[in-house]
């Protein structure tokens, strides 16, 4: 059988539906993830209570919270069924290994709570433990953002995941605020890691802020300016204003949990608002390409239906000079659906390089954390230094220089590019 344009039209089409409902796929997947992530914010906080208190506080409640994560993770385990596993793209590869390395991660999860119960490591060795695993999670939003090939739910992803992230940050802020004023006391390098975490959940917030839509945004904007968030910010110059030489009651650690517990609440119901569009968002576009490929196709076959008397040799010739040049048509051929299909095929191409350009805009969040990311990960490996102290780095030379942070970033990147080079050179003159 031969293959017409008509063909490849309507194939194209159902390609694009068919991407369309993985999307839809790995977006719910993305709502149980997101919902996983509060849970084992929760659970991390609480522990670390548990675990500074010697026990003596917040046991039950910590109890109940193992529950709740592990009803969510059971609702996340059952989402995994739904993906297509046989999908070969890096991206979808790179989708797989993030999954892979979560799961991993919670079936290391019940050992770590009897090592919580038992009080036998440290309040900051839990929160590092809880954070890989929220770190692997994260993972699997920001894949997600990266496989999406619908500029518009692109857009949609990478502004949940900034918000998701943000809300981690926002987590582990309130996790080692709770170690210092359990303790009574900050370090200058746990006033140095909440200040750095305040600076991150900013950034993230931001880019949120330019990707949603106006609801969600607005809902964020009366959330930082409540009442508790303003408590809160009480307590964090309290934080930055804090000398060795100062006492805390240990008493404000549970105001500093409920505080930053309710502002992380809020954040939550903004995520499931968040989610519940993201999802109505890929419905609808599902629904109008399902109703775009009908109208091609009834189109196409009524347009085939319709039977033009022949041309003859005659009218097929130019009345005039000037019009040497017209196209001139075979006798017999179909010039209805001709034009037609030619039609078809234009708004096809424009419609792919207008989708094209939006995509590359949508993406621009991703693509500079991906430089961002490298660069931490190249001076994490030159330095020996963790992951925090390396964005510190980052951000205190872009204030330095009064740059962007990706800009450093890549500054950063092509440095060690061109020292490699050079050392690779060198390896090959000797």
């Amino acid at each position: 059988m031969i293959l017409t344009t008509e063909d490849f039209l309507l194939a194209a089409k159902r390609a694009e539906i068919s991407a369309l409902k993985q999307l839809l796929v790995s977006s719910g997947l993305v709502t149980r993830v997101t919902d996983l992530i509060h849970e084992l914010q929760r659970e991390r906080g609480l522990s670390n209570i548990y675990l500074v208190s010697h026990g003596q506080r917040f046991a039950s409640q910590r109890l109940d919270e193992l529950n709740a994560t592990e009803q969510a993770e059971h609702v996340f385990r059952e989402a995994l069924s739904l993906l297509d596993l046989e999908g070969d793209s890096p991206a979808s590869a790179r989708l797989f290994s993030a999954l892979a390395f979560v799961l991993h991660c919670l079936d290391e999860l019940p050992a770590l709570r009897v090592r919580v119960s038992e009080q036998l490591l440290t309040a900051a060795e839990n929160t590092r433990l809880f954070n890989r695993i929220i770190s692997g999670l994260l993972s699997v939003v920001f894949e997600a953002a990266d496989i999406a090939s619908d500029p518009d739910i692109t857009r949609a992803l990478v502004a949940m995941f900034n918000f998701v992230q943000g809300k981690e940050y926002s987590g582990q802020e309130r996790a080692w605020g709770v170690i210092g004023f359990t303790a009574g006391e900050f370090t200058k390098k746990q006033q140095e890691r909440i200040k750095t975490l305040q600076d991150a959940q900013h950034r993230c917030f931001d880019i949120f802020a330019s990707l949603t839509q106006a609801l969600p945004a607005d809902q964020w904007r009366q959330a930082e300016s409540s009442e508790a968030t303003i408590e809160l910010n009480k307590l964090r110059n309290m934080i930055a204003r804090f000398r060795r030489s100062d006492t805390l009651p240990t008493a404000i650690s549970e105001v500093w949990y409920q505080l930053s517990t309710h502002r992380i609440d809020q954040m939550q119901a903004i995520e499931k608002e968040l989610a519940s569009e993201l999802l109505h968002l890929c419905q609808q576009k599902i629904a109008q390409a399902e109703k775009d490929l009908h109208l091609h196709h009834n189109h196409i076959r009524e347009l085939t239906d319709i039977e033009e008397l022949p041309l003859s040799a005659l009218s097929s010739l130019p009345n005039s000079v000037s019009e040497s040049d017209k196209l001139t048509v075979t006798p017999g051929f179909n010039t209805k659906l001709a034009s037609s299909i030619s039609e078809l095929v234009q708004r096809q191409a424009e419609h792919l390089e207008r989708m094209s350009d939006e995509l590359r805009q949508a993406r621009q969040a991703l693509d500079e954390r991906k430089l961002i990311e490298k660069a931490k990960g190249l001076l994490m490996q030159n330095q020996g230094i963790n992951e925090e102290e390396a964005y510190r780095q980052i951000r205190q030379a872009a204030m330095d220089n009064k740059k962007r942070i990706v800009e450093v970033a890549s500054n950063i990147i092509s440095v060690s590019e061109m020292l490699q080079l050079g050392s690779s050179k060198s390896d090959l003159l000797e």
